[in-house]
């Protein structure tokens, strides 16, 4: 059985390696004679569990997928493999088990707190928590092992009251933070303010990421050429996605964070003007499988309306390299009073050439300046949520499996994309967490799933109508 086990977790546990980056996941542990065993009352080896849990964390296999893989796998000495429900349930207690366990004794604390909406009434609020210092260690740059999962809520209404509960809550586990960083959407921004108020040392930081989206949408949303050309790539990649030229089709235009996620779309538009600079060639005709004539005419008919957006493609462009270069240098030098000075002379030979463009230099550096100036004298702070909007986006593709569109049960993962799974921590949340605390958490957050309300009702109406065959 030991020599089956070790089999299989070579067969789907053990993970190439990776460079690290804010969506990495915690690479798979060492096997280890522990992992052999059985945590008390249950009938798997903590193997089978870590295997599971991690193919569902970092592979994003469903729940069925994965009890599926077990069932594939008998002939290497597993009689029985846990089914899909087995598998949820570890995963719920384990998640459990992560938000309540006691929290290192840092003196350092910071925040990072936003606020996620799904289909249905309710919200997810998330709060994590990063020691200072380990931040500074790291090099200024978060992955999702750096950070540890403070509080996980499942809330009806996100007022800045309710909040600011939340905070203090979370302040309780780790004393006061240092700094609390978010969004500033109206109602976490509230809350924070209600925090500060009682806790007047704490620094509140505006999120680079979101404070430069905003800056973009103020300059791009109005602006009708914008829009045009966004239509005008939306259909060029309808007319062509298949036919013989799909591969100069542009990416898909992604309707959430639009104005963070324009890079894929100048580059696409900067290469097609070359393109159409050189005319095209013999590559491209055999490409097209037809005549360098034909592919001219073909280069023309489909791709040469951009040449009228040469000059707003080169201004666009200026916007997004003034957005990266603030990016890269927040996000991997941390959040300095003298940020503003390293960004601008990172642009010093990117010259803007019309007003417009200067102005929103100005105002990024203007952006930059008011949130360094938050931070104390030589010292540098985290100035992005990116590592929370990574789990978030992490949950939500997961969630994706599911067949309800809705903040569920499935929260509880969230702790689990940032800790390593060892056979002691399995075996410590099985033991000390069991099904009826979840059913108890799940009671007071969540209430009656959305298929219990259905059965019920459903099993309520057929009742009234005396359906002689009930499903």
């Amino acid at each position: 059985m030991p020599g089956a086990l070790c089999h299989l977790a070579l067969l789907g546990g053990v993970e190439e390696p990776a460079k690290p980056s804010a969506a990495a996941a915690p690479a798979f542990q060492p096997i280890t004679a522990d992992d052999l065993v059985s945590a008390k009352g249950h009938v798997y080896p903590l193997l089978l569990v870590r295997l599971a849990l991690t193919w569902i964390t970092s592979a994003h296999s469903s729940y069925r997928a994965a009890a599926l893989i077990f069932t594939t796998l008998t002939g290497l000495g597993i009689a029985v493999g846990p089914c899909a429900e087995t598998i949820r349930l570890w995963l719920l207690r384990v998640g459990l088990f992560l938000l309540r366990r006691p929290l290192p004794a840092y003196t350092d604390w910071v925040y990072l707190l936003d606020l996620t909406i799904q289909l249905g009434q309710h919200k997810c609020l998330v709060i994590l928590g990063i020691s200072l210092a380990q931040f500074r260690r790291s090099g200024c740059r978060l992955n999702h092992h750096d950070v540890h999962v403070l509080s996980v809520q499942i809330l009806v209404d996100g007022t800045a009251p309710i909040i600011y509960r939340h905070l203090v809550e979370a302040g309780k586990r780790t004393g006061t933070p240092l700094a609390v960083v978010s969004d500033h959407g109206n109602d976490v921004l509230g809350g924070i303010r209600l925090f500060r108020a009682d806790c007047t040392g704490v620094i509140e930081i505006y999120d680079i990421t979101h404070g430069l989206a905003i800056l973009l949408k103020r300059y791009l949303e109005p602006d009708a050429r914008w829009d045009r050309f966004v239509k005008a790539c939306q259909q060029t990649r309808q007319q062509l996605q298949q036919t013989a030229g799909s591969f100069l089709q542009p990416p898909a235009w992604r309707q959430k964070a639009r104005y963070l996620n324009l890079q894929g779309h100048l580059t696409w538009a900067n290469d097609m003007l070359g393109l159409l600079a050189t005319q095209g060639d013999t590559t491209l005709a055999e490409q097209l499988g037809c005549s360098v004539e034909q592919g001219k005419r073909w280069l023309t008919e489909k791709l040469g309306w951009l040449r009228e957006y040469r000059e707003d493609v080169r201004q666009w462009s200026y916007f997004h390299r003034v957005v990266k270069a603030t990016e890269e240098e927040i996000k991997h030098q941390g959040l300095r009073q003298s940020s503003w000075r390293k960004v601008r002379r990172a642009l010093q030979e990117d010259k803007a050439t019309t007003e417009r463009e200067t102005r929103f230099l100005r105002e990024a550096l203007k952006l930059v300046r008011e949130e360094g100036a938050k931070v104390p004298a030589w010292q540098c702070f985290v100035g992005s949520t990116d590592v929370l909007e990574s789990l978030f986006g992490k949950y939500k593709d997961l969630a994706e499996h599911g067949p309800i569109r809705e903040v569920t049960a499935n929260v509880l993962m969230i702790p689990l994309f940032v800790t390593p799974l060892t056979a002691d921590l399995l075996r410590q949340a099985l033991e000390s967490v069991h099904e009826h605390d979840v059913h108890l958490w799940l009671q007071q957050n969540l209430g009656p799933s959305p298929q219990t309300k259905k059965r019920v009702v459903l099993a309520t109406s057929r009742d009234l109508q005396g359906d002689p065959n009930p499903a």
